[in-house]
């Protein structure tokens, strides 16, 4: 075999201190090799170099040299992000042509001719364009750096549906927020019915623990919804009938505040509290688990039919708390975010980077799903090619629920595919594993002591298209 036939492909990994930008601490730079011919540039003027991006990647450089040989060798550069490379798959990152030999691209920075924004992690392709190719072929030679800026995420405990005396509650707004301090949470909605004048008695402050998110229960006859993330003395307007195509504006109206749409308890006992309305296209989250007695069976089946339709909803726990005897925390959310602000929090709520909990103290476990040197974690999906093995891997922490026997010792783990459960395990150890296959759809781990739901996470997406 010649050293360098058509297609040859040379990798050299080199693992690196560096420093790409103030904030990015370790970088690992491949160096790929391609060789083509004027044949090549005949059969195809753009060639397509693949490599892989994990999960957390903050930077990518490319860096591209060849032998111009006094100018009959041109070969012109450009990126696509994972997706198709058909003709006109909107997944092209940019395109320089010759005029540079360097690509940086970030999520808030890019070489000219490319877009900056967010790098999702899979199979990434260098373009190649073929302008010319000399007789004696060229040899095309790219580092493609990929930097990561160590993560600050950690978990913040919160309950997201709460009352006080401006609704149907019977505490004021500071004697809410003492108990949710008392209770261990790191932040609080709360959520009045119709209104956010709780806000103007105790304005937000974002120095004070817990954080104080300031919502509202649209309270409609077709059910409720929480929006968080309004503005003290702000607004969405309530009256609204049953199964009434407004509530797809009333949505809106609160996306456009920046305010993140959650639609409540969607199958309850009481009076018009089951959701009957439309689905707004907007709507971020679904309260599955309301108050301390677990997730409802028929809200998780509503949340499970929205996953299966493609729709990415966040499933959310909370106490739904009015008044004593009940307890703040009671139904609550564990949220992976980069800072306890509400931009933060509500922004990690809305990518589902949550894990509902029983009790407002109790550390969630960890899932993730592993295939090839590549991981997501719950709200991220893993790019995989159909039928690869898949590798579940579940950390529950030592706790103990209230009332309950202590996990891990006396816990198991439930594995779901698309909403239905397809494996049990012992968590005796700390550890819970699985395997199967990839298939395009979304796994879910649920947490038990004895027969109790003590965590229930939101998916990890599997894509393999």
């Amino acid at each position: 075999m010649e050293p360098w036939n058509r297609g040859a492909l040379l990798l050299l990994t080199i693992l690196s201190i560096a420093t790409l930008t103030p904030l990015v601490a370790t970088a690992e730079t491949t160096v790929i090799i391609r060789r083509y011919t004027a044949d090549d540039r005949l059969s195809g003027r753009y060639q397509y170099v693949p490599f892989e991006i994990p999960a957390g990647t903050t930077q990518i450089r490319i860096e591209q040299t060849y032998d111009k040989a006094g100018g009959t060798n041109a070969v012109d550069l450009g990126l696509v992000e994972p997706g198709s490379l058909e003709l006109g798959s909107r997944g092209l990152r940019g395109w320089s042509g010759g005029a540079r030999s360097e690509i940086v691209l970030g999520p808030g920075t890019a070489s000219p001719g490319y877009r900056p924004g967010p790098l999702p992690a899979g199979r990434w392709h260098v373009i190649l364009g073929l302008y010319k190719v000399a007789p004696a072929g060229v040899e095309v030679t790219l580092r493609v750096t990929l930097a990561a800026t160590p993560s600050t995420k950690r978990w913040y405990a919160g309950d997201l549906h709460l009352h006080t005396v401006h609704s149907d509650g019977n505490t004021e707004p500071a004697g809410v927020l003492d108990m949710a301090r008392d209770a261990g949470l790191d932040f609080v909605a709360i959520t009045d019915h119709n209104n956010t004048t709780h806000a103007l008695a105790m304005p937000p402050d974002p120095t004070r623990r817990p954080l104080h998110i300031v919502g509202e229960e649209i309270t409609t006859p077709g059910g409720h919804a929480n929006v968080w993330g309004m503005k003290p003395g702000d607004w969405l307007d309530f009256r609204l009938g049953a199964n009434d195509r407004r509530m797809n504006d009333l949505a809106s109206a609160a996306s456009a505040r920046g305010a993140l749409f959650s639609i409540n308890h969607p199958v309850a006992d009481c009076d018009a509290c089951d959701w009957t309305q439309p689905i707004p296209d907007t709507t971020g989250a679904i309260e599955v688990w309301n108050g301390g007695l677990g997730p409802q069976a028929g809200a998780i089946a509503f949340w499970d039919d929205l996953l299966r339709k493609g729709k990415r909803v966040t499933g959310v726990a909370s106490s739904d708390w009015h008044r004593p005897p009940g307890f703040i925390g009671a139904g609550s959310v564990r949220v992976l975010a980069e800072s306890l602000t509400e931009q933060a929090i509500l922004q990690a709520v809305a990518g589902g980077a949550v894990v509902m909990m029983r009790d407002p103290k109790s550390p969630p476990p960890v899932f993730t799903v592993s295939s090839d040197g590549r991981s997501a974690a719950v709200g991220e999906t893993l790019r995989v090619p159909a039928g690869a093995p898949l590798d579940i891997a579940v950390t529950v922490p030592s706790f103990t629920s209230p009332g309950l026997a202590a996990c891990p010792a006396d816990c198991t783990v439930e594995l779901s595919w698309n909403g239905r459960k397809i494996d049990t395990a012992r968590a005796a150890t700390g550890q819970a594993s699985f395997r199967r296959r990839a298939e395009n759809g979304y796994l879910r781990v649920t947490v038990l002591s004895g027969t109790t739901i003590v965590a229930l996470t939101n998916p990890v997406f599997v894509s393999t298209k």
